[in-house]
């Protein structure tokens, strides 16, 4: 999966009128490389002046009111 498809994915989601999105959220769970250069462009796109990125386990992004949260997936 990569940025430009997750956005696709829930602008589909998000232009659908047949899917009711009060309360609807997301969640993907990632494996530990995708999870945190997701996690660092979203950063980066939202970050103000003398913020510094530090990768979180879970963090989460309202996107065209929808909820999507994003979980690290730990890989033993």
């Amino acid at each position: 999966m990569t940025y430009d498809l997750l956005i696709k994915t829930i602008s589909e989601i998000v232009e659908n009128e047949q899917i009711h999105k009060v309360g609807l959220s997301l969640t993907y769970e990632l494996p530990e490389d995708l999870h945190k250069k997701f996690n660092e462009e979203l950063f980066n796109k939202t970050k103000e002046i003398g913020m510094n990125f530090e990768v979180a386990d879970v963090y989460e992004v309202a996107i065209g009111g929808i909820l999507v949260k994003f979980i690290s997936k730990k890989i033993k």
